[in-house]
């Protein structure tokens, strides 16, 4: 256990408590205290968690055990929406879905009025890189990567949209059987390009056939509405060479042009792909000799 003395006011709320004899601290209190310890990127990326349907969890071995178990005899869905995601093997991940923890109008309160308060300007910063709510930790960095400015190591394609809602026609229906779909990355359409969709495909949740395959017929009937759907890997974002030519493909298909590059560019560019490539903040390493 580690003690913070916190001097300055607190948020509405900052104090939950539990049946469990135990207080803890307001998903926003939380993450203003974290923030002051992590770079702008990194509280981005936990803004993008707190907001967002995804989080991150290592159950010690014992905890590991029970929720292997838990998971086989499908017991999760009543665990207060919290739901473990699996591997193509069946085994559950350190990844989970659940409920977003956090309003995006809660951060903009406190940008707002909470001037002095501890945290609120590494808040401030962290924000300039978040777009939007994402179900995954992929979304998050693609997210950052692509609609962040220039000047701060992003492509600086703004105007995207995280997982708006589109409603599908007739023909598109009969295609998937859906009534309306979710684009993960979305810029609409616009005088100089059509709706643009840049489709996220983790390897875990979209590498099986049934999948596979509802994601082509999804895909087909996007386009068949002139959406523009382009599937991106995870390779394609972490991998620097490969993220190049995405980039290029999206401001050619955009209409837009990136900026020539420069040392300063470059350098910004650089710090950002350490701060997101590394591990995930607060995320520790999986205890050795569970069942995943």
């Amino acid at each position: 256990m580690k003690q913070h003395l916190w001097t300055k006011d607190m948020p509405a709320e900052a104090i939950v408590d539990t049946p469990f004899d135990v207080s803890v601290t307001s998903p926003l209190l939380t993450l203003l205290m974290l923030s002051t310890h992590l770079d702008p990127i990194s509280t981005a990326l936990l803004i993008y968690e707190f907001t967002g349907s995804f989080s991150f969890y290592s159950p010690n071995i014992k905890m590991d055990d029970a929720i292997y178990q838990s998971v086989i005899q499908s017991e999760f869905k009543r665990l207060d929406s919290w739901q473990c995601i699996t591997d193509t093997q069946g085994k559950p991940s350190d990844l989970w879905t659940r409920p977003p923890l956090l309003e995006f109008d809660d951060i903009r309160y406190i940008l707002n009025a909470g001037k002095g308060m501890r945290g609120r300007n590494q808040l401030a910063k962290a924000m300039r890189y978040v777009t939007g709510k994402v179900a995954s930790p992929f979304e998050a960095k693609a997210s950052i990567l692509i609609g962040s400015p220039q000047r701060l190591g992003g492509l600086g394609l703004g105007g995207l949209k995280n997982n708006l809602e589109i409603k599908l026609d007739d023909s598109a229906r009969r295609i998937c059987g859906l009534k309306k779909a979710y684009g993960d990355i979305v810029w609409e359409e616009t005088p100089d390009h059509p709706m643009v969709i840049v489709e996220c495909q983790g390897e875990m949740v979209h590498d099986s056939r049934g999948r596979a395959q509802a994601d082509d017929d999804r895909a087909l009937a996007l386009e068949s509405m002139g959406i523009e759907v382009i599937r991106i890997s995870y390779k394609q974002i972490s991998d620097r060479a490969r993220f190049e030519l995405l980039a290029q493909r999206l401001s050619n298909t955009l209409n837009t042009k990136l900026p020539s590059p420069t040392p300063r560019l470059a350098r910004k560019q650089s710090e950002m792909r350490d701060a997101l490539f590394r591990a995930w903040p607060y995320h520790e390493n999986r205890p050795s000799g569970t069942n995943r």
